[in-house]
């Protein structure tokens, strides 16, 4: 049978049951409710309906009420057939319907009765290629369409529209849009539109709720969607996620046998079905043929790769002016598990507590210890902007700012950062396209990728913000879940090797990579060329062209491998390493290339080049539960994602005919690839560990694994002895890492910095050492136990905003004092207690020594020898002010010392190493406030010891006169004249050869010059020349 109503389009082909959709317009302005009468049918389980008066009035720009309730009532959780859809059951049915005039309805189809009551779902089992064709359609009708009104009006038209509109449940929802904005109900209606009505149904047992107190939830459902909308504007909107969506999904569950013969017969005969197509239309040109090599770049773990390091790390820091960072931390973080413990809220994975502090403050560590490295060279600070990318995934976004807020934004002007979100977009199901709800018309919404990040820093400014306001030429890309980046020369040798390509580097793109496993869940780096025709002048492939050749490197997902013909093999037949570099997202990106990118596919709309690599993840197992059916089950589901690193897929460089690997390593392509050993590039702490199980990949346990055996090696560079290896990763999750060794990046970053400042010694089984400092000269140092030293002022001091600076420091000098006054009165003396704030996660409290207690004693002796009261103080830790780099800060030096107790209890069942959060039987602590200094020489320190010193003092220990224990001197330091605080008594000075090697020297006064050497007045110079390359021979 086939029927054609007012507005329906017959479906061949569905058996004797046939039906068509109705389409009723959502109410803009008042007219006739549309009257919904049953035909009758021989068959007793199966029956159409039309609408009458519909097309009529959608016609005439009218809007037909939603339909008012018939008796009798129906039954919760049924729907009378008013109009609907339940299934296509052919491909013949979704050819017909994509041929249909952009007036027709959308769809028809058939429908079944049970006893004249109808499933809620009523596009259960449409299949997704039919509802890839419906919405096509749909998209074309809308893009004809003028004006929002006009685009509701063509919603209208639409049969699963009119089905929701007339299910009498559905009263309310209605009336509440007819007062919501054209903008609002052209989203909303957008969901019954494509199938996804029950987003704006609630629970059939659950009691009608009035228009009035649904219009909030609607509204808020509108602002959530208009994100989408508008961020996915080139690929149309909000239907055009869902049709994308959709597109990836089929074309991921094609069979793989199949996809693999036809990629054979594809390559087997490429030339003969180029020419086969071109000869059936000789009009189309032929299709680009792609393939993929093995990229060649620099190796810093290769033979030469230190001295290529040191020089790429030496032009990196040259550049630091010039260079920005782009941090990408919207991710959920959802296999971490990460728990709020005091509110039990779920927590993004910029939260995380690693090593004692959040992975946020991790990557601004590492960015200011190549800052604080900079300053030592050339005297000059510079400020680096960071743009941070986030999302409203649990609260992402609010969490950041109120952490950095926290955390006085780094002792940085807030202006420096700039937060800008990713939108949110909805969960897809696998098998119907349908999408999950978190609750009753709230849909699981999940980030987008980091790939939405150009379009972003288009859409809310963000290149100009780095580019103009603040005249940065390239940034560096890492993700947040990635801690091991910025170990020794990583980032500043791809810094250095980006600026060192054509143009200073604005238009290159860089990946910073390692070794990979074979079979391994992450992407590959390739050399990808891409042989492409050109007609000549604009003509046909008959008429005339020449092929050209793009080269470039660029990444490959895993899930996409074997689509694209990929072979992960391994460099032998007897190793597990993949021929292929692995991705590991830690990106050098040219601005202004970048930027030149997304400008000209915003111009085009080209959706695919302002989201590179689009993927759909169809292995995700999700386990949901209906908020409207209430049952539990587990769905493959996921969402579409884009891929930041695919934007060098548009960086090629072309040439006329093919090249080989020798001609491409001598000729400069814009994108480039760099290599490291994988524990010194990514060790990544993405989801947790599950109890029992050694498999520490991609876990908070692996990641700190893989920082202790970078740890070892920085020690033994050192040349200490005795450093226990940490051992296999089973003996690792039973006994610990044998020993803990970690430090404040500032104290390098270079490892060759570090191994100039700790110069022999030896460390024994279990033994911990902690050096948040990075003003330290350890010589010869045994340590048998735990040895702590904290410095609250590690790269300089916190300067007062707004004052002049003469008396920024003097007014805010007594603060810190005040407070261990205060401490003192309360506690009684002795008995006050210091929270040294630059320890988060995990604050260290000390008890403080009696004189330090007693600071007015203190503070007389330190005027007295200054010749004035509270002259040059420190401003309070942890106060509002910039952090200004400079000798100002804490010291430690150690010579010929021995630290002897009991230090971590190893057997303790609540130590979790990778949180740094040990039980001490005992330790040895250093804690330096302010401008202070702790000098230790020819001594041995046993036992539970605390050391506080105070801000301006230096505290010496050495060994007692009678020959056991030690004694100390506490002496003020020599005030600085005219500028605030004290001299030093020692000081690193820092300088750099020709070759880029940074050269320590210690002076036991010191110098007013920060820095010497020919090189680093080049430096110096280069910068303010605006000067961004120097020549170090890379």
């Amino acid at each position: 049978m086939t029927s054609r109503g007012p507005i329906g389009t017959s479906v061949p082909g569905t058996s004797t049951r046939s039906s068509q959709r109705a389409a009723a317009p959502m109410p803009l302005q008042s007219s006739p409710a549309p009257c919904a009468t049953r035909i009758p049918h021989r068959s007793p389980s199966s029956f159409l309906i039309t609408l009458r008066n519909v097309a009529r009035s959608a016609a005439q720009g009218q809007v037909p009420q939603p339909h008012q309730p018939h008796k009798p009532s129906p039954t919760p959780g049924k729907v009378p057939v008013t109009a609907a859809v339940a299934k296509i059951a052919s491909a013949a049915a979704a050819a017909e319907l994509q041929q249909q005039s952009p007036s027709a309805p959308i769809l028809s189809g058939t429908v079944t009765s049970y006893e004249d009551e109808y499933q809620l779902r009523l596009y259960s089992e449409l299949p997704l290629e039919a509802q890839i064709v419906r919405l096509q359609a749909l998209l074309e009708r809308l893009r004809t369409a003028g004006t929002t009104e006009e685009k509701v009006r063509q919603l209208w038209g639409v049969d699963s529209v009119a089905a929701f509109a007339c299910d009498p449940r559905n009263e309310a929802v209605c009336t509440a849009l007819s007062q919501m904005v054209a903008d609002q109900q052209l989203l909303l209606l957008s969901l019954p539109a494509m199938l996804q009505e029950h987003v704006l149904m609630e629970p059939p047992s659950a009691p009608l709720r009035a228009p009035e107190a649904l219009l909030p939830h609607l509204t808020s459902l509108a602002a959530r969607l208009a994100r989408v909308d508008q961020f996915y504007d080139s690929v149309g909107g909000l239907l055009g996620y869902q049709l994308k969506s959709l597109q990836l999904i089929v074309a991921g569950m094609q069979d793989k046998s199949a996809r693999s013969k036809q990629h054979e017969q594809h390559a087997a005969g490429a030339e003969e079905t180029a020419a086969a197509d071109a000869a059936a239309n000789p009009a189309a040109p032929p299709p680009p043929q792609i393939s993929f090599r093995v990229p060649r770049g620099m190796d810093l773990a290769g033979e030469e790769g230190s001295g290529v390091g040191v020089a790429a790390a030496a032009q990196g820091l040259a550049s630091l002016p010039f260079m920005a960072e782009i941090y990408p931390v919207g991710g959920a973080g959802d296999r971490l598990g990460l728990m709020d413990e005091a509110t039990g809220e779920s927590l993004p994975a910029a939260m995380l507590p690693y090593a004692g502090r959040t992975l946020m403050e991790v990557l601004i560590r590492d960015l200011q210890a190549r800052e604080y490295l900079y300053f030592r060279l050339t005297g000059r600070q510079v400020t680096t902007p960071v743009a941070i990318m986030t999302s409203d995934a649990k609260g992402n976004h609010d969490r950041i700012s109120r952490l950095l807020a926290d955390l006085n934004w780094a002792g940085r002007s807030p202006e420096t950062f700039r937060l800008f979100r990713q939108p949110m977009v909805p969960v897809v199901g696998v098998e119907d396209g349908r999408w999950l709800l978190s609750r009753s018309m709230c849909p699981m919404m999940k980030p987008g990728g980091h790939g939405a990040i150009w379009k972003l820093m288009w859409d809310e400014g963000v290149f100009d913000w780095l580019i103009k306001d603040h005249g940065r030429r390239a940034a560096l890309v890492r993700q947040i879940s990635n801690p091991m980046a910025g170990m020794d020369t990583t980032l500043l040798a791809l810094a250095g090797a980006g600026f060192a390509r054509r143009s200073g580097g604005a238009a290159a793109f860089g990946f910073m990579s390692c070794e990979r496993a074979v079979g391994a869940a992450e992407g590959m780096n390739v050399l990808q060329e891409r042989r492409r025709w050109v007609p000549e002048d604009g003509s046909s492939a008959s008429g005339g062209g020449r092929w050209v050749y793009e080269y470039g490197v660029t990444n490959v997902e895993y899930t996409e491998f074997e689509r694209l013909g990929l072979n992960d093999e391994a460099v032998s037949a007897n190793s597990k390493t993949s021929v292929f570099p692995a991705n590991t997202n830690v990106l050098y990106v040219g601005l202004y290339g970048a930027k030149k990118i997304v400008a000209e596919a915003v111009t085009k709309a080209d959706g695919g080049q302002l989201l590179p690599g689009l993927i759909f993840n169809l292995n995700k197992k999700v386990s949901y539960t209906d908020p409207l059916e209430g049952s539990t089950r587990q769905v493959t589901a996921g969402r579409m994602e884009s891929t930041m690193q695919n934007l060098a897929d548009y960086l090629t460089d072309q040439f006329d005919r093919p090249m080989g690997q020798q001609e491409l390593a001598a000729t400069q392509l814009s994108t480039f690839f760099v290599s490291n050993l994988r524990r010194k590039v990514t060790s990544s702490a993405k989801k947790r560990r599950q109890p029992g199980s050694t498999r520490i990949a991609q876990t908070p346990d692996g990641s700190f694994y893989d920082l202790q055996r970078n740890a070892w090696q920085i020690l033994q560079r050192c040349g200490l002895a005795n450093v226990p290896e940490p051992g296999s990763p089973e003996q690792y999750l039973d006994k610990g890492p044998g020993f803990i060794f970690l430090f404040h990046p500032a104290l390098g970053p270079l490892w060759d910095v570090i191994s100039q400042k700790i110069v022999g010694g030896s460390m024994t089984h279990g033994s911990e050492l902690v050096l948040e400092v990075a003003e330290a000269r350890l010589q010869q140092l045994h340590l048998d136990g735990s040895l702590l030293v904290y410095a609250e002022n590690v790269m300089g001091h916190m300067e007062a905003v707004g004052l002049p600076a003469a008396v920024k420091t003097k007014e805010h000098g007594n603060t810190l004092y005040g407070s261990i006054g205060v401490a003192a009165a309360a506690a009684g003396a002795g008995a006050a207690t210091l929270s040294v704030s630059s320890v988060h996660n995990g604050t260290l409290e000390v008890p403080l020594p009696r004189a330090v207690a007693h600071g007015g004693a203190l503070q007389q002796q330190q005027a007295a020898a200054m010749g004035g009261a509270d002259a040059a103080m420190s401003p309070a830790p942890g106060g509002a002010g910039r952090l200004r780099y400079g000798p100002r800060c804490g010291r430690v030096q150690l010579e010929n010392v021995r630290v002897r107790n009991e230090g971590i209890n190893w057997r303790d069942p609540d130590n979790v190493y990778w949180k740094h959060q040990v039980s001490r039987r005992e330790s040895c602590r250093i804690v330096l406030l302010g401008q202070s200094e702790f000098e230790a020489h020819d001594v041995t320190l046993s036992g539970s010891q605390t050391f506080v010193v105070p801000d301006g003092f230096r505290l010496t220990v050495t060994t007692a006169a009678e020959g056991s224990g030690f004694r100390t001197q506490l002496t003020p330091l020599r005030p600085a004249s005219p500028a605030p605080g004290f001299e030093p008594s020692w000081e690193w000075i820092y300088s750099m050869d020709t070759s880029g090697d940074v050269r320590l020297s210690y002076v036991g006064a010191a110098l007013r010059s920060p820095a010497a050497g020919m090189v680093v007045t080049a430096m110096a110079a280069a910068e303010l020349r605006g000067q961004y390359v120097l020549d170090f021979s890379i």
